[in-house]
């Protein structure tokens, strides 16, 4: 049983900043992030009006989006209230909230675009997590879910990352996922897959979907 908290500590070891920085200084990190926006930009087939980001930390890819759709509002939601509130000085176009992707604070059916990459590992109830992008996701809308593809590369990948070269995600995987279950427990959230990719040499693995 994991505690409020216990998980806001584990949140507390990522400094706020952590992608703005990462990503200037960082070759892995740069490649790693911007290999993301690329794959999800090209999912992203049509100007959506509005675009939710679930687990958006602060804000670093949301705002990389967008930028290829100004007429787009776009919003936020994060766990980590300490990013949210560096986010929001820091990109005044983007709405940032500060909530549980478990209980996310929007009405039924508001979205038309939901995205959240390399988030489910690290919430406590993955299953309750996509329900709720069902829930706020309009019928005809899209939803992009991303996350390490669990192979072989990328298991003795991270294993350096967090054990040799940086310790900040140590203890923040609260889930161990690979592709098939990602995409059991997609379907079982009562969301269709339409489309299935592999990219960073595959180390990650992206679906599009729609409600059933």
């Amino acid at each position: 049983m994991y505690t409020v908290k216990h998980l806001n500590k584990i949140l507390e070891e990522v400094p706020i900043d952590y992608y703005q920085k990462g990503i200037k200084k960082n070759l892995l990190q740069r490649l790693w992030h911007h290999g993301k926006l690329n794959i999800v930009k090209k999912l992203i087939d049509f100007n959506p009006n509005k675009v939710l980001d679930v687990g958006c930390a602060s804000g670093w890819f949301l705002n990389e989006l967008l930028s290829s759709y100004p007429s787009s509002k776009f919003f936020g939601v994060d766990a980590y209230k300490q990013a949210i509130n560096y986010g929001k000085k820091k990109y005044k176009k983007l709405v940032l909230t500060h909530a549980d992707a478990h209980s996310l604070p929007f009405n039924n059916n508001t979205f038309d675009l939901v995205i959240c990459t390399e988030v489910l590992e690290h919430v406590v109830h993955p299953d309750k997590v996509l329900k709720e992008i069902k829930r706020i996701l309009r019928r005809n809308g899209i939803g992009i879910i991303e996350m390490d593809s669990g192979n072989w590369l990328f298991t003795i990948v991270w294993y350096w990352w967090t054990h040799i070269k940086n310790g900040v995600w140590k203890h923040a995987h609260l889930h161990i996922f690979n592709t098939n279950k990602l995409n059991v427990i997609i379907k079982q959230s009562g969301l269709r897959i339409i489309k299935k990719h592999f990219f960073n040499f595959g180390m990650a693995v992206v679906f599009k979907v729609k409600k059933i």
